[in-house]
């Protein structure tokens, strides 16, 4: 009974429902182990369970909490504040609760036990205690703070000072991180108390010109472009794509009308690692990638133009942008020796650099705080040789990057795009990387999180990421989650959430074999959607929750009451007859025609990501070959009778069609969608047929190093794009 009440309050799942919709029973040898990668302690020098500690722990989680009048961290909502207080049910005298918000403001509430609501008892010993609910609107304002209005000589700016005058005019407490102190007799408490909204942020809070101005009854759905921006291709890199090239694709999407373009994860990397480069292992999620960086447009660039255009520069950089698949290790060296050179142009007494552009970079050192200092002393100690230990210069590039994204997103919003940059946040990070050393005790480094058996993996998935530890995260008042979803909100106008069920629960793969084959593990899931929404609020970000896979229904409906956009993928939309009608979306989501983990359309059309299947042996032998080849047939005429069915294509025509033909209707059709937002990838528009990523290979294929074969200037010229995408914005703009 112990254990199994220990395997509760640690949250490890006992079953769930599968693919096919059959409940799983996991075996308790497989929960058991799940616990012995929480709990180092859990096993004594035998490898037999120590009771002894069993009970600690069960104490620590199941009845320790009853006896703090007021917990460290709790939220609750705007439009219904309250606050969970607990007390021995003979306690009876006056408790004083007061409250120091983000602004400054002081309130403060005297009331007596009996005037609030029991929602709850648990009994230690002959002791009772009682869980209280107190509402917060009748909290009282006991201070004052200055001006309550902005003015032109003094405008509000910020999100607290907006706070503090709100909370000025209405004399109540508003959303926010609040500091909380409860008096009770001898007794003193203290916690914070995050209040929040019941939605994200969503694209109808979005100031438009266009939406206040039209007077359509049906205003235009969101629409854009998705790439991996490594992948971009243009003359003036340096072997890779940036954000001089994001600019470029920006100016050509916002042209034809388009809402945004969509990112592949900006997060950092470990230059240690050339092999290791996907993007959804990342090194640190809190800090981007240098390597996007563009060196013709950081500041410092003039000041060294001359040393980096030198025939040897020149050469590097022509050799390394011929060849159709990153060279990591070369264009990582070629521009980390131009970072040097600008770092040092910035930072030499007698440079003419501007005392406003100094005050900028102290300003982002000072603001980023301890997560950027955790990361570039993490940078420092491992450079190679040829590489600077001064941390400045790893906070001057990050400084730079930052600085970019921004201004990417700036120029997105000026070019009229109501969303524009569409950001990616991974669902972990490397055990190996900063983001996890520099905070082990968020993490459990005995686990990896992945996914249990399904068709598409019939041996269940691993990811080789760190799991976050659930009651770890809560203990820390979430602050480490929070910094997380800050800084990739950021530049942004969406943040799309790789595996959203992520928030509900995580499939943990023990590292010791012995320990068996894993269990879903479950995360405070109410207090990190609340988390989720107001900092969508203040970064006035949406948020789409990539929910591909095997979603429990309560996720379904918590993306849905929380305002968060879910995430389809045309492949995977079909019923029991063929590919679903696009009436028939998901209103609230983003429709993806295709993502990083399915093959381009040219590929899945002409079955060539079939047989590289067959090649890579992740197809076992040529019969299952076969019917892999005779089920896409069979998908191929259901892709087919949807596009006759909506008068896309003629049904006598449709045997004979040419892909150019086919793509044009495909397309047309799946933007139709009733999706708020739609995307196609830039690979698809002009018809690449390479695979970004295959899932299932690691050394076997080169996923996250594939070139357009197209530069940007060529894809500007290109009338096929130019007719794809006006294709697209006339799908968008049409009613439904």
């Amino acid at each position: 009974m112990g254990l199994e009440k220990l395997l509760y309050l640690q949250g490890v799942g006992a079953e769930f429902i599968n693919f096919s919709g059959q409940n799983v029973r996991v075996p308790v040898q497989d929960r058991e182990g799940v616990l012995r990668c929480m709990l180092n302690k859990l096993v004594d020098t035998r490898g037999e369970i120590d009771e002894g500690y069993l009970e600690q722990r069960i104490h620590e989680l199941d009845a320790k909490p009853w006896t703090m009048g007021l917990h460290g961290f709790q939220h609750t909502y705007m439009d219904e504040p309250e606050i969970s207080l607990y007390l021995p049910s003979g306690y009876q005298d006056t408790l004083t609760l007061r409250i120091l918000s983000e602004a400054g403001g002081t309130f403060s509430l005297r009331v007596l036990p009996s005037e609030m609501r029991i929602v709850g008892d648990y009994c230690i010993g002959k002791t009772q205690y009682l869980h209280y609910r107190l509402s917060l609107l009748d909290l009282t304002r006991v201070d004052s703070v200055g001006d309550p209005h902005g003015s032109a000589d003094n405008p509000i700016e910020s999100h607290a000072e907006l706070t503090e005058v709100i909370e000025a005019k209405n004399q109540r407490l508003v959303s926010g991180y609040h500091s909380a102190e409860l008096t009770a007799g001898m007794n003193s408490y203290s916690g914070v108390v995050m209040m929040a909204p019941r939605q994200a942020f969503r694209l109808s809070n979005i100031d438009s010109d266009i939406d206040k101005n039209s007077d359509s009854k049906t205003q235009p759905r969101s629409w854009g472009v998705s790439i991996q921006l490594y992948s971009l291709r243009s003359d003036s890199q340096w072997g890779i794509g940036d954000f001089g090239d994001l600019t470029e694709i920006i100016e050509l999407v916002a042209a034809q009308g388009g809402d945004f373009i969509q990112l592949n994860p900006l997060h950092a990397l470990d230059i240690t690692e050339p092999d290791h480069v996907s993007p959804y292992s990342p090194s640190d999620r809190r800090r981007i990638n240098p390597l996007y960086i563009h060196i013709q447009g950081v500041s410092e660039y003039a000041l060294v133009k001359s040393q980096l255009q030198t025939d040897e520069f020149e050469s590097l950089r022509d050799s390394i942008n011929i060849d159709n698949w990153l060279d990591y290790p070369s264009l990582t060296q070629l521009k980390y020796r131009a970072f040097i050179l600008l770092y040092q142009a910035f930072s030499l007494p007698g440079t003419k650099i501007p005392s406003a552009r100094r005050r900028a970079f102290d300003d982002f050192v000072s603001k980023e705080g301890d997560a950027l200092t955790q990361f570039v002393e993490a940078e420092s100690a491992k450079a190679a040789d040829d590489l600077p230990k001064e941390l400045n210069f790893y906070r001057y590039i990050q400084f730079i990057a930052e600085e970019q994204l921004g201004a990417c997103q700036a120029r997105a919003k000026q070019a009229g795009m109501s969303l524009g940059l569409i950001r990616d946040l991974a669902v972990g990070a490397k055990p190996e990387g900063i983001e996890v050393q520099q905070n082990e005790s968020q993490f459990c480094l005995n686990a990896s999180i992945g996914a249990p058996a399904d068709p598409f993996a019939s041996q269940g998935q691993n990811w080789g990421l760190a799991p976050l530890d659930p009651l770890s995260i809560k203990k820390d008042n979430f602050q480490h989650v929070i910094t997380i979803i800050r800084a990739n909100m950021r530049h942004c106008g969406a943040l799309r959430i790789d595996h959203v069920m992520s928030l509900l629960r995580m499939w943990w793969c023990p590292l010791d074999k012995k320990n068996g084959e894993g269990a879903y593990v479950y995360y405070p899931v109410d207090c990190l959607f609340a988390i989720l929404c107001l900092e969508s609020w203040r970064a006035r970000c949406c948020i789409i929750g990539e929910d591909l896979g095997l979603v429990p229904p309560e996720m379904d409906r918590r993306l849905r009451s929380s305002g968060i956009y879910s995430n389809q993928l045309f492949y995977f939309c079909k019923h029991s007859t063929g590919f679903t009608d696009p009436n028939e979306h998901k209103q609230d989501s983003l429709m993806m025609l295709a993502n990083h983990d399915v093959p381009n359309l040219a590929a899945w059309w002409s079955t060539s990501d079939l047989h590289l299947r067959r090649q890579l042996e992740l197809i076992d032998n040529d019969e299952a070959l076969g019917d892999a080849l005779s089920g896409r047939e069979d998908e191929k005429r259901q892709l087919l009778n949807l596009l006759i069915s909506l008068g896309c294509i003629d049904e006598a025509t449709a045997d004979s069609l040419e892909y150019e033909a086919l793509l044009i209707a495909w397309i047309s059709a799946s933007a139709q969608s009733h999706s708020a937002l739609f995307s196609v990838q830039l690979s698809d528009l002009i018809g690449d047929m390479h695979s970004v990523n295959i899932p299932g290979t690691w050394q076997e294929y080169p996923n996250w190093q594939r070139r357009l074969p197209m530069t940007l200037a060529d894809i500007h010229g290109s009338p096929r794009v130019k007719h794809l995408l006006e294709q697209i914005r006339a799908a968008r703009n049409s009613e439904i």
